[in-house]
């Protein structure tokens, strides 16, 4: 018993902490926003698609290869098991999927932060952290990828900090999960490998054979998900889907939207447009001198011939883009892109309901203004190496998500699964900062202007 007592002891904080979010997530999911209140656009895709492969388990459809999968056979495994209509089930999956991100964001601080009290303080904050929160009331990809994504994350650090195969195993198949849910992980998965090529003096403890071993559940989910789509396409090839190449579209023209007309029969009229740059677009009536303009290069809404993903009828509308606009228009472009992660467009699909647009509207100004330029800040632990092993493993994910958003567009919910590591880089430069000035004042009020001057 005593052992025992020891035990929550020591770990009071995760286990409040766990407990808080998970009781916060199960109230909102079941409770105040019922997922089965608000099946329509992408979580009415993601539904669908679930169906249909419960309906027709191994059935051919093109379309399942336009969207990563990953969401929708989470769905589709829920509903086998508990009832296609049984959404509560749905969200208490979702909840705990949300606490999973809260309790290894702790873990990820513990292994980062030299502050004992940054992991709690973290961790609580990520407890009523409401764009979390809100996405997790959806059936949508974000809640169920940024679950996969701390979790290899806490993984990659301490295989970083400890050297164990077992971490690389864990690393490289919660990031393999993550790819079937969201690819951009493997931008990612990228950036640290060419850390880890020009720090490898600092990471000492990671050989080739821990990035064999985390590479291998990668490459097996990348061959059954290009396998996957070469069945579904019946012959075209890729690797996690087809929906690549029309998102950059968006990156290249600035269009607010895009609309295909197949030739063949069968296929049906697919219309769609990003939500920060429809907000973007309706904002140059509010804003007409702004330099943050969506400014399409050739038409705010663009129309081809083809299946959706018909890569001939992208790339031509893209040239056209790129001529017309030049290397100039198109870094600007994607500098608005990237600004677009933070501002500028209010979370969907909370900015298309009236009862939450307020809430989310607030919490996205709360980033913005208290967050932001400090985790911009943080970036330069990538190229130290005192922090390129600690701080630096959460600034590559940061790097990896501009460096997304300049090529597509940038989106405050397509950020929101990496904000924990985000916070938790924001606060660590806060407290960088404040201990700075602690130190200096402390000095200067002992010492003197002259030993404060002499000690800096």
């Amino acid at each position: 018993m005593q052992r025992v007592l020891d035990w929550l002891y020591r770990n009071r904080w995760p286990l409040a902490i766990v407990l808080g979010a998970l009781l916060v997530r199960l109230h909102w999911n079941l409770l105040v926003h019922p997922l089965g209140d608000y099946i329509s656009s992408d979580m009415r895709g993601y539904v669908t698609r679930a169906e249909q492969m419960i309906d027709k388990f191994g059935a051919r459809n093109e379309y399942h290869a336009f969207f990563p999968y990953g969401t929708h056979f989470l769905l589709a495994a829920i509903k086998a098991v508990f009832g296609k209509d049984n959404y509560a089930a749905v969200g208490v999956v979702y909840a705990l999927l949300g606490t999973i991100i809260v309790l290894y964001a702790y873990r990820i601080a513990a292994l980062v932060s030299p502050h004992r009290w940054v992991p709690p303080l973290l961790g609580s904050f990520l407890v009523v952290y409401y764009p979390l929160i809100s996405l997790g009331g959806y059936t949508l990809s974000e809640i169920p990828f940024g679950a996969f994504l701390t979790i290899a994350s806490f993984h990659l650090i301490r295989l970083v900090q400890q050297g164990k195969n077992r971490d690389a195993w864990l690393a490289g198949a919660a990031t393999a999960i993550a790819t079937a849910c969201r690819p951009q992980i493997l931008l990612s998965v990228a950036v640290f490998g060419l850390m880890w090529l020009v720090f490898r003096r600092s990471m000492p403890l990671v050989r080739w054979r821990h990035l064999v071993y985390a590479g291998i559940p990668i490459a097996a989910i990348l061959a059954f998900s290009s396998a996957r789509l070469y069945y579904h396409t019946e012959g075209r090839l890729g690797l996690i889907s087809e929906n690549g190449r029309f998102n950059q579209l968006f990156g290249r023209c600035h269009n607010k939207k895009a609309t295909a007309t197949p030739k063949e029969p069968g296929r049906g009229r697919i219309r769609f447009g990003p939500p920060p740059l429809i907000q973007l677009e309706k904002r140059a009536k509010t804003h007409p001198d702004s330099w943050i303009q969506l400014n399409p290069a050739i038409g705010a809404e663009l129309n081809y011939t083809g299946y959706i993903s018909d890569e001939q009828a992208l790339r031509e509308l893209m040239q056209q883009c790129i001529q017309k606009t030049g290397i100039w228009g198109q870094i600007k472009y994607a500098a608005v892109n990237v600004t677009l992660l933070a501002a500028y467009n209010t979370p969907w699909p909370d900015s298309g309901r009236d009862l939450w647009r307020g809430t989310a509207t607030r919490w996205k100004d709360f980033f913005l203004v208290f967050l932001t330029l400090p985790a911009v800040l943080g970036l330069v632990t990538m190229f130290r190496r005192k922090t390129v092993t600690t701080h630096g493993m959460l600034a590559l994910h940061l790097l990896a998500v501009i460096i997304t958003a300049a090529i597509y567009f940038g989106d405050t919910r397509l950020r929101t699964p990496y904000d924990p590591m985000f916070i938790l880089l924001a606060l660590e430069v806060y407290v960088f900062v404040a201990l700075w000035i602690w130190r200096a004042g402390r000095k200067l009020w002992v010492e003197g202007p002259g030993a404060a001057r002499r000690g800096s």
